[in-house]
């Protein structure tokens, strides 16, 4: 029965950053037999360098915006039964209005806007939570240079607007923390998400 209500679903993971958003995407895309689209991010140079100076804000998120859409289109060119992302597209606008002025805001939604308005949407949203410390933590563990200056300010700063935008959304949304999945025992993690997932997307 579970099966059925997953067909044709598109489900998107967010969180801050690593916060372990890749690695659930791919254990249930695993689990369901389902189609994994992951945030290509390796290419944008100009992220490593906002990361290392706070330059090239606007820059980064430009690439984003272009390279999300090459990167979506292509996907949603196939048929999908089950979708699981590692990122839901309006992620760049968090990230958008944390980082840039109004006036650059305002081009970087019109581009957004304008991008993927005829791309699908998440049907539902898992949304990872996690305190500063262990964020932290992750971050330093999986060791990418270009990470391992940001500061405990910019976290925080995240949280707050990532919170900002999961109230306006209008999907449903699962809140889980992220320290309550231990995928020692996958049988437990899907016992614990499956009737979340299922009443999300009824």
């Amino acid at each position: 029965m579970f099966s059925y209500t997953m067909k044709n679903k598109y489900i998107a993971i967010e969180g801050n950053i690593g916060v372990g958003k890749t690695t659930l995407a791919k254990f249930l895309a695993n689990h369901f037999n389902g189609s994994l689209l992951l945030e290509e991010f390796a290419e944008n140079k100009f992220l490593k360098l906002f990361y290392q100076t706070k330059d090239y804000a606007f820059h980064s998120e430009m690439q984003f915006l272009l390279d999300r859409s090459l990167q979506m289109n292509t996907f949603f060119d196939q048929n999908h039964s089950i979708v699981f992302s590692d990122f839901h597209i309006e992620k760049s606008l968090v990230f958008s209005r944390m980082n840039l002025s109004n006036s650059n805001y305002s081009m970087v939604e019109k581009i957004h806007q304008s991008l993927f308005k005829k791309l699908p949407s998440p049907d539902a949203l898992i949304f990872l939570d996690s305190d500063i410390e262990q964020i932290s933590k992750n971050i330093k563990f999986r060791n990418r240079d270009f990470e391992q200056d940001l500061e405990i300010e910019y976290l925080k700063d995240l949280v707050k607007n990532y919170n900002i935008w999961l109230n306006k959304l209008k999907v449903p949304v699962i809140k889980i923390a992220a320290k309550s999945i231990n995928y020692d025992n996958k049988e437990l993690v899907i016992k614990k998400l499956s009737p979340l997932l299922k009443t999300a997307l009824s």
